[in-house]
């Protein structure tokens, strides 16, 4: 009874305080209803969990003159109970023995508020101040560090102790661009890399049966309707973020439809698993219910938690399910996916590059932290960064491209243009992380992988004497298409699944050159 009375003010506590930080004329929520905001929490450090790094505040620029950075911390009491109230900043880490005992020495907490007591219905204010050493002092090692900030709250009748703790990223100079290079980026595109090119190989849907005029559904064509389709969403989304500055109701719209695809896009991933087992096993026989359950257990932790590795569960699965559902007819539908995605992407990067603090690669890691991009913790940890990343669709399209390359392969008796782009790939993102490291403005993997694979493909038909039927031919349907669903001849039973859809026309293969 005695412990349940003395968890009673605290958890009123919880409900009755927010905790304010306002950094020139932005004010941000920090605490409220016994929760830290999720850009202050300090579990954004920890490069295992999330992949979002913690609110950053400092200078903008730095010149020989040492430079004061403040905030004000805005502490609400909707309570009726008074509480003493202190404040102490902390350097949580940092990659320089220097930074660390000046900043140590130069982070100071200050009550502005007329009175030191936090009383019922009343505020009471901080200037958190750090102080920045001159800018002969600064290097690519020392100009940023993370700061923990501590509240606490004893009450005054009870004296029981209340701390809440919040992190933040400290700049002497916020507009710095460091050349930096993680191996956590190879890692990631050679995950990817891999997983796209067996992907292009085997497009099999296994998990249901459409027929089409007595054949089986193989993808939807992208034609020049979805493209716009694509273009249009792209474009509009991008404009609406940039039009509303980067609003947090937009961004949680954005997380929203992303989880909810993906967690389709992990049901069909699991249905598709499934059915490799044999006909008569039990998850074989329940794998709706089996895929609908795996679904629910990576979605619902990750729109709550959003830890990286499940970020990148979906992400795969997303991947997955674009590369096996949609397929591109020949290389002049290929062509307009790409060059349009290019220039959107060139768009938006230059963008953010003229509007924003932030790096392009940065922005995008704060602000769209959701299953559209691939993510992989840095084995260092850099500033407003703990992770790299590269778009879902920078890898998706790419797969489908390779796709369409295997079926002229298999279409004409070759093995060259599924090899040739696949190994321009890899040329293609090679070029681009030398990039990364040599220029110190963020760009777009786009710009490197699409123009590389799509000039390959296109000398080497060229080469091959090819080029108008690699241009102009159909090759949707994959002629020497065999069903393999992990059956033998013996066990064999139709699909749970069929779809019956006979007024649809047969699609044509165009003959080839040769």
């Amino acid at each position: 009874m005695q412990i349940l009375l003395l968890c009673v003010p605290l958890l009123i506590f919880g409900q009755k305080v927010r905790i304010y930080i306002q950094d020139e004329d932005d004010e941000y929520l920090v605490y409220e209803n016994n929760k830290v905001s999720f850009e202050f929490l300090p579990d954004n450090l920890n490069q295992g969990i999330t992949c979002k790094p913690p609110k950053s505040f400092g200078i903008l620029g730095t010149n020989d003159v040492i430079r004061i950075s403040n905030q004000t911390l805005r502490i609400e009491n909707d309570d009726i109970i008074s509480f003493n109230v202190f404040v102490q900043q902390i350097n949580e880490k940092s990659t320089n023995m220097y930074f660390y005992i000046f900043i140590k020495r130069n982070l100071q907490t200050q009550v502005i508020s007329d009175d030191d007591k936090l009383k019922p219905k009343t505020q009471i204010l901080f200037r958190l101040s750090q102080k920045c050493p001159s800018k002969d002092d600064l290097t690519s090692q020392n100009y940023w560090t993370p700061i923990k900030v501590q509240v606490g709250f004893i009450e005054l009748s009870q004296e029981t102790h209340q701390l809440i703790e919040f992190v933040m990223i400290f700049s002497c100079d916020k507009s710095f661009r460091d050349l930096t290079f993680d191996w956590s980026l190879p890692i990631l595109l050679i995950i990817s890399t891999i997983l796209i090119a067996f992907l292009a190989k085997y497009t099999r849907i296994l998990s249901f049966r459409w027929k089409r005029n007595g054949k089986d559904f193989q993808g939807f064509e992208i034609n020049y309707m979805i493209i716009v389709i694509y273009i249009l969403l792209y474009a509009g989304g991008g404009m609406i973020v940039l039009v509303t500055d980067f609003l947090d109701f937009i961004r949680y719209l954005f997380i929203v439809i992303a989880c909810t695809i993906g967690t389709l896009a992990i049901f069909f991933v699991s249905a598709e698993f499934a059915c490799l087992l044999k006909a008569n096993s039990f998850v074989r026989k329940y794998y709706i219910v089996f895929s609908s359950i795996i679904s629910l257990l990576i979605g619902m932790p990750y729109y709550f938690l959003k830890p990286w590795y499940l970020n990148d569960i979906i992400s795969l699965a997303f991947i997955v399910l674009i590369v096996k559902l949609f397929r591109l007819k020949n290389f002049k539908f290929a062509s307009f996916l790409m060059v349009s995605n290019v220039v959107l992407d060139s768009t938006f990067a230059l963008i953010i590059h003229y509007t924003q603090v932030e790096s392009y690669n940065t922005t995008v890691l704060q602000y769209l932290n959701c299953p559209l991009e691939l993510q992989f913790p840095l084995i260092k940890l850099q500033y407003n960064k703990n992770c790299a990343w590269i778009s879902l669709f920078s890898q998706a399209i790419p797969g489908l491209l390779l796709s369409l390359a295997y079926r002229i392969d298999k279409s004409k008796r070759t093995f060259t243009y599924g090899l040739q782009g696949f190994c321009s790939l890899i040329i293609a993102e090679g070029f681009w992380i030398l990039a990364t490291v040599s220029v110190k403005h963020s760009i777009p993997e786009t710009l490197f992988t699409y123009p590389i694979l799509l000039g390959t493909l296109t000398i080497n038909s060229l080469r091959r004497a090819e080029f108008n039927s690699f241009w102009f031919g159909d090759y949707l349907i994959d002629e020497s298409f065999q069903r393999i669903r992990g059956e033998s001849l013996i066990d064999y039973r139709i699909p749970d699944l069929q779809f019956n859809v006979d007024n649809i026309p047969e699609s044509k293969v165009q003959p080839t050159d040769l």
